[in-house]
């Protein structure tokens, strides 16, 4: 029986490549008794290839999920044994019967063992005679993801139950599907877990700060319960505390500095707060607008913080300085998805006596956020905005920290809730941080909110996210990454997130299209919606464009709202244009959406990157703004089939709201259609088909139709044209 153990492990051992045989002994375990099951699913998991899928626009409910796991020699944090072994065994594999698939593939196997013993074979002799047999293995157990079905079921039930995830829109070209690739600014609804708030939270609803009723016992229950969960997912301790805070990271960042009495001249002076270059404005202006001494730690040549740099800071400020040192980087960046090495860099930090606070914004809802992974490895801080969660709008952002940074007297956010007692006379303040930094009536609903959205990510498994964002990322490169037209912001050789900031650029005429008119575009031929702008990330995107500080000073000038500093060196005024702000487009591809609509998205960028220069006669701008909009539609009529609030009353008694596309006639020249000319577009419903169309018949119309002559001026000095 040991023999034939010994055997089962060395075949595994070759054919996955996993230098732990450990983790080998304990994978093959989960299987018991049928070891050779673990061989049959890691082995056509890893060399099954899966057919592209075409995009089609208009198909509801079809959501292959052939998804790749990730090669099981990764270096990663996850493993493919950690995939799969925490999945809960269904009945097919744990009670065998003669004729079910498993129990064929056991017999397979035995076979295959006693035909070909394993300890004659090479490694190379056993892959090759399993990729030999892969047919005859297909027919035996012909789905080969039966394992993780429960699990490509569950990211199904999340994609169908986006609440808008058929929503049509009215677009220059007429109806389209929205596909929302936008999930890095925020989160979108899930009917589900908005159903299990509808019908169990609401309807006992009340405020958290007493216990004597049911309905305020039932809520407090509900939110302390969130709470907990969320401790769990991040495998936070007694010494960590969880608080629920307003706007996302901003509102943590936030409260965070108020607890660290960084306005106290004593404290600032005595402090040094170290960022990276990836930093969110909001992990940057908190701390700078209190005036501690603030450095910003450069990369390295890979594009990642540089440790070496770091240690060098570290060691200054804790032997010469002599100053409490702060260290607060982002786990991820929300501009291009790259990621820190957070345990090593945590514990660098921590080697020098100084302490590390992540923000993991636009990093929570795809990789693993563990507070405690070793004691030197222990995270001071986190900052998470839930909203980004899928099923996260209107959720509150979270603190979660170590008690030990919490030396406040008076709590970040004093008011309701926050005191033992209040006389005429004196203050106090309860002990228990989590009460004290939770003043006036919370979010609760949001906070409710907060602990669903862990605890589904939790079932989904980050490994399972990590495994399918390391496919699109790749996907996403592959097809990209030698496009001449499609510039790729950040390098491509490290880890990241399916995050991606990118340029379109023109050959014809050495310019970039505007990144608002790509948005546009994008939203007006496929409606797709992304992105645009610099992500509340300046001085990071200054580094992608390769813009120093004399140059972006010169940008700057264009879009102050201070008439003082819109003057050049000449003293000539500047004109205000706000199309001269700097930016990108962005798209996320989340771990979620089908391979088809994966597909839609790339399509359409790609489309863009060849083609979408053709569509710049159609559009207009705003220069206020930095908008485009159809040019034969007023931004007021463009903007006039979005439903408001002044469209809702009660006159009959009861709620009304007038839908704006089923009123759209009342409104001049609401009509969104190109006038003046037919493109003969196809009849099919195809927008690719129509985009190729509109593109081809695109010279002919603007001869015909476009006068350019009396579009307003590009309000930018000749001497200064070259900077658009």
């Amino acid at each position: 029986m040991a023999h034939s153990q010994k055997l089962h492990t060395e075949l595994l051992q070759s054919i996955c490549n996993w230098n732990n045989h450990t983790q080998v002994i304990n994978y093959l375990e989960s299987f018991n008794p049928n070891v050779k099951l673990s061989i049959k699913i890691d082995f056509e998991n890893s060399y099954n290839k899966h057919p592209s899928e075409t995009s089609n626009l208009h198909r509801r409910d079809s959501r292959p999920r052939n998804f790749l796991l990730p090669r099981s020699n990764e270096t990663d944090e996850y493993s493919r044994e950690n995939l799969i072994v925490n999945e809960p065994h269904t009945n097919d594999y744990v009670h065998l019967t003669s004729s079910s698939p498993a129990r064929q593939l056991s017999t397979l196997f035995d076979h295959s063992l006693r035909t070909h013993h394993s300890e004659q074979m090479s490694s190379s002799d056993r892959r090759s005679y399993l990729v030999s047999n892969i047919n005859e293995i297909s027919q035996v157990l012909p789905n080969i993801h039966q394992f993780d079905h429960n699990k490509q079921q569950l990211l199904r039930y999340i994609d169908t139950n986006i609440i808008g995830k058929d929503v049509i829109i009215q677009t220059l070209w007429g109806p389209r599907k929205a596909i929302y690739a936008d999930y890095t600014a925020s989160g979108r609804g899930l009917t589900f877990l908005e159903q299990y708030i509808l019908t169990y939270v609401l309807p006992f609803y009340a405020n958290t700060h007493s216990e004597n009723n049911a309905f305020a016992l039932q809520t407090t229950r509900f939110r302390e319960s969130a709470r907990a969960i969320i401790k769990q997912c991040v495998n936070a301790t007694d010494d960590d505390v969880v608080i629920f805070t307003g706007a996302g990271s901003t509102a943590a960042i936030n409260k965070t500095v108020d607890i660290l009495q960084l306005r106290n001249d004593e404290i600032r002076n005595h402090t040094v707060v170290f960022v990276s270059t990836l930093e969110h404005h909001s992990n940057i202006l908190p701390w700078q607008e209190t005036g501690v001494e603030f450095i910003r730690i450069p990369n390295n040549k890979t594009g990642l913080l540089d440790q070496n740099i770091l240690k060098n800071k570290l060691i200054y400020y804790r032997d010469q300085v002599k100053k409490s040192i702060i260290c607060t980087f982002n786990a991820a960046s929300n501009v291009t998805g790259i990621q820190a090495d957070v345990n090593r860099i945590s514990e660098l930090v921590h080697e020098y006596g100084g302490r590390i606070f992540w923000d993991y914004a636009a990093a929570a809802p795809y990789v693993r956020i563990d507070m405690n992974p070793t004691k030197k490895a222990a995270k001071d801080a986190v900052f998470i905005s839930t909203h980004k969660f899928v099923g996260g709008p209107s959720t509150s952002g979270l603190l979660i920290a170590k008690k030990a940074i919490f030396n406040n007297r008076v709590p970040g956010d004093c008011g309701g809730g926050t005191v033992n007692f209040v006389t005429r006379r004196a203050i106090e303040y309860v002990k228990d941080i989590e009460t004290r930094e939770e003043g006036g009536t919370p979010n609760i609903v949001g906070a409710i909110r907060a602990g669903l959205v862990f605890q589904l990510k939790q079932s989904v498994g980050e490994d399972l996210i990590k495994a399918r964002d390391n496919e699109l990322v790749q996907r996403f490169f592959q097809r990209f990454q030698n496009n001449p037209t499609l510039i790729i912001l950040g390098p491509q050789d490290v880890s990241r997130l399916a995050i991606f900031a990118f340029l379109v650029y023109v050959p014809s005429i050495d310019k970039y299209l505007h990144h608002n008119l790509i948005c546009s575009i994008l939203n007006d031929l496929f409606g797709i919606q992304i992105r645009s702008g610099c992500s509340c990330a300046g001085p990071y995107v200054l580094d992608l464009l390769d813009i120093d500080d004399e140059k972006a000073a010169f940008y700057m000038k264009f879009i102050t709202e201070e008439l003082s500093q819109r003057f050049d060196e000449d003293n000539n005024e500047i004109p205000h244009n706000a199309l001269m702000k700097l930016g990108f487009s962005r798209v996320t591809l989340p771990y979620f959406a089908s391979d088809e609509e994966i597909n839609y998205i790339l399509d359409a960028i790609d489309f863009i990157a060849s083609d979408g220069w053709r569509f710049l006669p159609l559009y207009t701008y705003n220069q206020e703004t930095a908008a485009w909009y159809p040019r034969h539609l007023t931004m007021e009529n463009y903007s006039s089939v979005c439903h408001n609030l002044q469209m809702i009353n009660y006159r009959n008694g009861h709620m009304e709201s007038m839908n704006a596309m089923n009123n759209i006639s009342r409104v001049k020249n609401a009509d969104n259609r190109l006038p003046s000319f037919n493109f003969s577009l196809p009849s099919c419903n195809n927008p690719f088909h129509q985009a190729r169309a509109i593109s081809k018949r695109m010279p002919n119309y603007v001869y015909e139709n476009m006068n350019y002559r009396i579009d307003i001026p590009l309000n930018i000095p000749n001497k200064y044209k070259d900077f658009i």
